[in-house]
């Protein structure tokens, strides 16, 4: 039994033996054949060893070969590389959409402050203006010949703000007027009518604004320059005339000086000539005469002794004459009276102007226009 017990042991010893044998070389074949069929060679990530009692020898002319387990294919592997590029893009894109909105914003808030610079300059340029004005209203309403000059803020004129773009106002009231993003998602469309309605309004009443200024403006320096013109003429003819009366009197003082007819007495003609020689000598002597004072100290006077000479036609020349100055200087008071006016009518024009400026300021200095 103990025979047969070993027999059987020894045949199973010596089957296994030679199965493990038949084993390896089959792997042998099988890796040999992989090495002639496939031109790369693969590894695997781990490698198992088995550890004998006692070393084997390894054949010299023996191949290892490492074989990789073949990764299982993955569709997320595949659209990785898409999904990322489309993500590129569409982050790209939102970013370049936030920075034109940065941009603009930023534009329009520059603009804005722009806005409120220029009209927040003009308050005082408007002021002095406005003192310049009745200045030279009250200098010419004294009635002396020379009068103050009138200054002309150019600065006030609508060219300060041909370099701003009325959009950008237009954007800047609207930015203010409108709603925050997240409750303009729940208005009305009727409400954010009305906000843009309200930016329309401050827009066309700052644009109606510098209008009337620049018109005031032109106003102004048209009526000065009319003036000017006015004042001129006038005060020339006034000199022509006076020359006139002296060259006419002249020739009357020769022909009573050689009168044979005697109508009057030289005692009777000596008040005028006195009275004109007087007046003459006094203007010659003062270049700054005013000659507003010639019809209390020489024309009515004149005519008053003129008119107890009646009888003598040869002063009829000379009464005319006087007349003429007489019209000469009622043309020079009709200039001042007038441009007294208009500068009284462009004074409460520059005043309505600065008060429509204050409310104007309120409403940029606003956070939100109401």
């Amino acid at each position: 039994m103990k025979k047969l017990y070993f027999t059987v042991l020894l045949i199973a010893s010596f089957t296994a033996v030679s199965g493990q044998s038949h084993s390896n070389d089959t792997s042998k074949s099988e890796a040999s054949n992989i090495t002639k069929n496939s031109p790369y060679r693969k590894r695997i990530d781990t490698v198992k060893i088995e550890l004998g009692n006692s070393p084997k020898p390894i054949n010299p002319a023996a191949q290892i070969v490492i074989v990789k387990e073949k990764e299982p294919d993955s569709n997320f592997g595949r659209m990785l590389p898409i999904i990322s590029t489309l993500t590129g893009l569409v982050v790209g894109f939102f970013l370049n959409r936030f920075y034109e909105w940065y941009s603009n914003r930023k534009k329009i808030k520059k603009s804005g402050k722009r806005w409120n610079i220029e009209l927040k300059t003009l308050e005082e340029p408007i002021k002095h203006q406005i003192k310049s004005i009745e200045e030279f209203k009250l200098s010419v309403a004294k009635r002396e010949w020379s009068y103050d000059p009138l200054d002309l803020m150019t600065t006030i004129n609508s060219e300060r703000f041909s370099s701003l773009d009325k959009n950008d106002l237009m954007d800047y009231l609207e930015h203010k007027t409108k709603f925050p993003w997240h409750k303009e998602l729940f208005s009305s469309e009727a409400r954010i009518q009305e906000n843009y309605n309200k930016a329309a309004k401050i827009s066309n009443h700052i644009h109606g604004f510098i209008d009337v200024l620049n018109h005031n403006f032109q106003h102004l320096n048209n009526k000065w320059d009319e003036f000017q013109d006015g004042i001129s003429a006038t005060t020339k003819k006034l000199n022509q005339d006076l020359d006139t009366l002296n060259n006419q009197i002249n020739s009357l003082k020769y022909l009573i000086a050689n009168d044979t007819q005697k109508i009057y007495s030289n005692e009777q003609y000596r008040p005028f000539f006195d009275l004109y020689f007087q007046f003459i000598t006094y203007l010659n002597q003062n270049p700054n005469y005013n000659m507003h004072r010639i019809r209390v100290d020489f024309l009515d006077p004149a005519m008053m002794e003129l008119g107890k000479l009646t009888k003598d036609n040869r002063i009829l020349q000379t009464a005319s004459s006087i007349s003429i100055l007489y019209t000469d200087l009622r043309a020079v008071n009709s200039e001042k009276d007038y441009v007294l006016d208009n500068m009284t009518e462009l004074i409460s024009r520059y005043s309505k102007s600065l008060d429509a400026l204050v409310k104007i300021i309120e409403k940029f200095d606003e956070k939100i226009i109401n």
